[in-house]
């Protein structure tokens, strides 16, 4: 496999990871907007990691896709409970973190292959718009997570701006 294919098949692995994470985050949601929120994004997440897949050759499907004759590494699964992601009891403030870091992980791998010369203009402009999609996501994971009151997030140490009035 070339490069350019090993990093569009990676690339997609970590839109699938992000697409997991937010669906795990999106059954655990308290809010009902916020989970629909969520659920759309997981689901834009996998249109990435599909795109991604066939851009990088991989027949999807059948675990076997192949590039150029070439293997194409398998997807990482980080279902719930996995070693990589926490579980689903977990509670949504811990998920939204996890989700937050896979979207901030695939923004930042987007971003170090647009530093590269892409000789592709149609590819160019895809990795741009999931570039900025990931960077929005991650930044409304993060918004989630400081609105989140230390009051809903069960056993977790509360971190306050200012000390508790008596």
């Amino acid at each position: 496999m070339d490069a350019l294919t090993t990093t569009l098949a990676r690339l997609s692995r970590h839109a699938q990871s992000c697409a997991e994470s937010l669906s795990a985050v999106a059954a655990a949601a308290s809010d009902p907007q916020m989970r629909a929120v969520l659920a759309h994004r997981a689901n834009m997440q996998r249109c990435a990691a599909a795109e991604l897949a066939v851009r990088a050759g991989a027949n999807l499907g059948d675990g076997h896709g192949t590039s150029h004759g070439s293997p194409v590494p398998p997807a990482r699964r980080d279902a719930p409970g996995s070693p990589g992601m926490p579980s689903a009891d977990a509670g949504e403030l811990l998920l939204l973190r996890h989700a937050a870091q896979q979207a901030g992980r695939a923004a930042s791998a987007y971003g170090a292959l647009l530093r590269e010369p892409i000789d592709d203009p149609d590819l160019r402009l895809l990795l741009a718009h999931y570039y900025r999609g990931a960077t929005e996501l991650q930044r409304l994971l993060e918004q989630r997570v400081a609105e989140f009151s230390p009051a809903r997030a069960a056993g977790m140490t509360s971190r306050r701006m200012s000390p508790p009035l008596h």
